[in-house]
């Protein structure tokens, strides 16, 4: 195994930038989610690290190892595509032999290495079956099984689970965690490509956030979830959305304070070492808000539209000063359309700066 390293890598389409000087470093041994919308480039940066999409511009380059003239078949790199893209008329065990089979090892081998991955993936049973005969999981598992057989260095996933419905999609992503913690395989690098937030969040020590081409951040995934670096992950990586207010410095008494409304006002004095600007961006994770006044508590009034209740908690649609945002409770409730007073402390809203959209602080009180 070895770290991939991603030094400006460009890459246009018809006049259009797809990748934007993307540099990057992936360390070993570890599960590294790519997190961005359909567009944002995921899918042309695993092409190119594959050596399948030749870059315009950039180098990529695998421990001291520069891969810009090594064919994909030299590289070291296995990949998944979306769909998994089997072979309809090969059994399961030629499927996953497949790669093997390209290389001419020895028929033993190639039956020894192709046995031992499916009984870590657990489809031992599954080897004389085609494709057509296989359920969603299966499928998914042969394709793992096929890409996990080769030597590589590093595997690339591009969105494996999209285009599955919901309840398929929760059940794979439960699948696909299952098996690439195994002791057999937590030791392999992984690079995850997925448009879907909660798939990052629930299998990847770190996540890259790409949008329109670009890298906007790259990071430990637990930590950006608790403290977001900026307002494209915001945007990005939680449902409901955090809520934004747009906030001004204001003078309230001779005193500085970060100012939303006449309900959202928080004192800044003790801030102004690292407020150097007059506009800011206080945001409020959904889950923040509390519907009993606690001490210290802020009371916001907003006007409730709709509450969207299920087993798993209740997602309420709010408007606020002309905004839309949303809260929500991890319990079933009923709540009734109109006005509703809720609370959260000052400690739990973030300062971003307004032009960048970088974090620069959660509030701290005095």
């Amino acid at each position: 195994m070895a770290t991939l390293r991603i030094e400006g890598i460009e890459k246009s389409f018809a006049g259009k930038k797809i990748l934007d000087n993307v540099n990057l470093e992936i360390e070993e041994d570890i599960f590294t989610g790519i997190l961005g919308t359909a567009g944002s480039g995921k899918t042309t940066l695993m092409k190119i690290i594959a050596g399948t999409l030749k870059p315009d511009k950039g180098t990529v380059y695998l421990g001291d190892r520069n891969l810009s003239d090594v064919p994909p078949r030299n590289r070291r790199i296995a990949m998944i595509s979306q769909g998994y893209n089997l072979y309809p008329n090969l059994s399961v065990f030629e499927n996953i032999a497949s790669p093997l089979r390209a290389e001419r090892k020895p028929d033993k081998e190639v039956r020894q290495r192709v046995e031992k991955q499916a009984q870590i993936l657990r489809i031992e049973h599954l080897l004389e079956k085609r494709p057509y005969e296989l359920s969603g999981g299966e499928a998914q598992r042969t394709a793992l099984g096929r890409a996990l057989v080769k030597d590589a260095d590093i595997y690339l996933l591009d969105e494996p689970l999209t285009g599955l419905d919901y309840k398929l999609r929760e059940e794979m992503t439960h699948e696909l965690k299952e098996i690439l913690s195994s002791e057999h395989l937590h030791k392999i690098n992984l690079l995850y490509a997925t448009p879907n937030y909660q798939e990052v969040l629930s299998m990847s020590n770190r996540t890259i956030l790409m949008h329109m081409g670009k890298v906007l951040w790259h990071g430990d995934t637990i930590e950006a979830y608790h403290t977001p670096p900026n307002i494209q992950f915001v945007e990005h990586f939680y449902t409901p959305p955090m809520n934004l207010f747009q906030t001004t410095m204001k003078q309230i008494d001779g005193k500085p304070y970060l100012y939303a409304s006449e309900e959202i006002k928080l004192p800044a004095g003790h801030l102004m070492d690292s407020l150097k600007q007059n506009e800011y961006i206080l945001g409020l994770q959904t889950f923040s808000f509390n519907m009993e006044k606690g001490k210290d508590t802020l009371q916001m009034t907003f006007f409730l539209t709709l509450a969207d209740v299920t087993p798993a908690g209740t997602v309420l649609h709010l408007e606020y000063d002309g905004q839309r945002m949303n809260g929500y409770f991890p319990f079933p409730r009923d709540f009734k359309r109109g006005n509703i007073h809720l609370f959260a402390v000052p400690e739990d809203f973030y300062i971003f700066n307004r032009e960048t959209g970088r974090l620069i602080m959660q509030y701290r009180g005095e």
